[in-house]
């Protein structure tokens, strides 16, 4: 059984249990497409530049930022290609 199914049979048995819909709080992002940005950037702490970053934003504002490796590019990439409605899902 996948997840979306396991969400649908827990949101129909809250509403015949309490009447209505649950709300479960989540880190889920629901930007629309071509709204989530990634961007290097370094920033200047006690005069002294930091090492660069991969900084994550929606909508214009900072979502997550990750130390620049490989395997977080290609998280990073993964993450502005994916689509948020079907993120939502899971």
């Amino acid at each position: 059984m996948d997840k979306a199914t396991i969400t649908l049979r827990a949101v129909e048995a809250g509403k015949q249990l309490l009447g209505r819909e649950i709300v479960i709080q989540s880190s889920s992002d629901f930007t629309p497409a071509g709204k989530r940005v990634v961007r290097v950037v370094r920033y200047a702490r006690s005069g002294r530049r930091t090492a660069a970053q991969l900084r994550w934003y929606v909508g214009g504002n900072t979502f997550r930022s990750l130390a620049l490796t490989d395997e977080n590019l290609k998280l990073s990439n993964a993450w502005k290609a994916s689509d948020p409605r079907l993120a939502a899902a899971f």
